[in-house]
C-alpha cells in the first residue's frame, strides 16, 4: 500500500496551490463570493485522502463526535421541513457546516507550512483593494463610501474590519515568530500599518453602526489580552499602540460618527428607558416602532426583532427547523420585505432554539479552552492567540447587530475558526513556536 504524505512532502510539492486555497478560503473578507466552498470542499477532500491517519486520530474526540451528531440532527429536520411541511426555509445549510470543522482541521494541521505565506497574501491583497475601492472623496464628504467589492455596505464595514484585526496580528507574529529584523522587519511592520489604517478608513466610509461598536469593543478587549499574556517591555508596547490608536481613531472618526450614528442612539437609548419603565421588552418594542422620531431603518429591524420573538416563543427549547419561515408570515410584521432578521442570534434560535444557542456555547467554551491550553503549553504563539480571540470576539459582536453568519463572510470564519480547534487537537504533539524576544511571555 502506497504511503500517504507526510505534511512536509505535501507541502513541499504543493504549496502555491495549498497557499492559493486558504487564500481562497480567506476571500471573503474582500469579494463575496463562493470561493471558499471550493476551498472547503477541496481541504475536506484533502483530509479525507492523503491524511486519512491523521484524520483517525482525533476521530474518537467528544467534540469531533458532536459535531457530527449536530450535522446530522439538523440534516434529518432539514429533511422533514420539505417532505412533512414543504418548507426548505432560507440558509439553512449553514447549520449543517459543523460536519467540516474536523477535517479543515486536519488540513490546516497538515498545511500549517504554507498559512504564513498564505496571510501575506491576503495583506498584500487587501491594501491593493482597499486603494483601489476606497473614495476618499466620499468618504471625507461625510457621504458613506463602502470599499471592496461586496454586496451590502455592512458586509464592506465587516471586511475591512477583519482585514484590519489580520493586519495588525499578522505584523505581530512577523516580529514574534518570524523573528525579522533590519529593513525586513520594517517593510513588514509598514505594510500591517497601511493596510490596518486603510482597513480602518473602510470601517469608517462604511458607515455600520453596529460594526463600529464591534471594533471599539474589541480594542477593549484586546487591551485586556495585553493584561493577560504580556510582560514587561511588550505589555507596555502593546497597550500603548492600542490606547495611541484608540485615541487618535475616536478624536479623528468622532464628528463622522456622532453625525451618522445620533439618532440611532438616541432610539437605543429610549429603546432601555421604555423596557426598564414598562418592565417589558415587547411594549418597549412596539412602542419605539410606533414613534415617528425612530429612524426608518431601526424601525424596520425593530420589526423583524419582534417577528422573531414571536416565532421563537412559538417553539422555545427546539426552534421551528425550516417552518419558521411559515411562522414568520403570519407573525405581527409578516408583511416585512425581507426575513434577514440582522441578529445572528435570532437566526439561531428562530431555526434550533434554546438547543442551537446551547450547541453554539458548548463549541465555544471548548474552542477556548483548546486554544487556551495551546498557548500555556507553548504551543501557540502569543500572537496567534490573540489573533483568534479578537477575531472572535470582533464577529460574535458584529452578528448582534446583523446577520453575519448567513454571508459568504460568516460560513468562511465559522469553516476556518472551526478548523483552527480541530487543528491544535493535533498541534501539541508535533509543534512548538518559537518564545518572543528575551522570552517575555508568560
Amino acid at each position: 500500500m502506497k504511503k500517504a504524505p507526510s505534511s512536509q512532502n505535501w507541502t513541499g510539492k504543493s504549496s502555491i496551490f495549498s497557499s492559493l486555497a486558504w487564500l481562497a478560503m480567506a476571500s471573503a473578507m474582500i469579494v463575496e463570493s463562493d470561493s471558499y466552498r471550493y476551498a472547503t470542499l477541496f481541504f475536506v477532500a484533502l483530509a479525507g485522502t492523503a491524511f486519512r491517519e491523521r484524520a483517525k486520530s482525533i476521530s474518537a474526540h467528544w467534540l469531533v463526535i458532536l459535531c457530527y451528531i449536530w450535522a446530522a440532527y439538523v440534516f434529518v429536520r432539514f429533511i422533514y421541513g420539505i417532505l412533512g411541511h414543504d418548507e426548505r426555509g432560507t440558509s439553512e445549510w449553514l447549520y449543517v457546516f459543523p460536519i467540516f470543522f474536523p477535517l479543515v482541521g486536519i488540513a490546516l494541521h497538515a498545511t500549517r507550512n504554507v498559512i504564513y505565506a498564505a496571510a501575506t497574501a491576503l495583506i498584500v491583497a487587501g491594501l491593493f483593494s482597499l486603494i483601489v475601492t476606497l473614495d476618499f472623496e466620499t468618504l471625507l464628504s461625510g457621504a458613506r463610501a463602502a470599499p471592496l467589492w461586496h454586496n451590502n455596505p455592512i458586509h464592506a464595514g465587516v471586511g475591512s474590519g477583519m482585514i484590519f484585526l489580520c493586519s495588525v496580528f499578522w505584523a505581530l507574529y512577523s516580529v514574534e515568530v518570524q523573528k525579522l529584523r533590519g529593513r525586513s522587519m520594517w517593510l513588514t511592520i509598514g505594510l500591517g500599518v497601511a493596510t490596518a489604517v486603510l482597513g480602518l478608513l473602510g470601517v469608517l466610509g462604511s458607515q455600520s453602526k453596529g460594526v463600529w461598536l464591534a471594533l471599539a469593543a474589541t480594542t477593549v478587549f484586546s487591551g485586556l489580552l495585553c493584561l493577560l499574556f504580556y510582560s514587561g517591555r511588550w505589555r507596555v508596547f502593546s497597550l500603548a499602540t492600542a490606547t495611541v490608536t484608540a485615541g487618535f481613531a475616536t478624536i479623528f472618526a468622532y464628528p463622522y460618527v456622532q453625525k451618522v450614528a445620533g439618532p440611532t442612539i438616541d432610539a437605543i437609548a429610549e429603546l432601555f428607558r421604555v423596557a426598564i419603565s414598562e418592565r417589558s421588552a415587547s411594549i418597549a418594542l412596539q412602542r419605539l416602532i410606533d414613534d415617528p422620531a425612530t429612524p426608518s431603518s431601526m424601525g424596520e429591524r425593530l420589526k423583524l426583532i419582534s417577528n422573531a420573538i414571536e416565532v421563537y416563543q412559538s417553539s422555545p427549547w427546539i426552534g421551528s427547523g425550516n417552518v419558521w419561515l411559515t411562522k414568520w408570515k403570519h407573525t405581527t410584521y409578516g408583511d416585512v420585505p425581507h426575513t434577514i432578521i440582522h441578529n445572528g442570534y435570532l437566526e439561531i434560535i428562530v431555526r434550533h432554539g434554546l438547543l442551537g444557542m446551547t450547541m453554539l456555547a458548548v463549541f465555544v467554551f471548548a474552542g477556548i479552552k483548546i486554544v487556551n491550553d495551546a498557548h500555556k503549553k507553548g504551543h501557540l504563539s502569543t500572537s496567534l492567540t490573540g489573533f483568534i480571540y479578537c477575531m472572535n470576539f470582533f464577529f460574535f459582536c458584529t452578528v448582534a447587530t446583523n446577520s453575519n453568519n448567513r454571508l459568504a463572510l460568516g460560513e468562511s470564519f465559522f469553516i476556518f475558526m472551526g478548523g483552527v480547534v480541530f487543528a491544535l487537537l493535533i498541534r501539541p504533539q508535533t509543534v512548538r513556536t518559537q518564545p518572543l524576544p528575551d522570552d517575555d511571555r508568560r
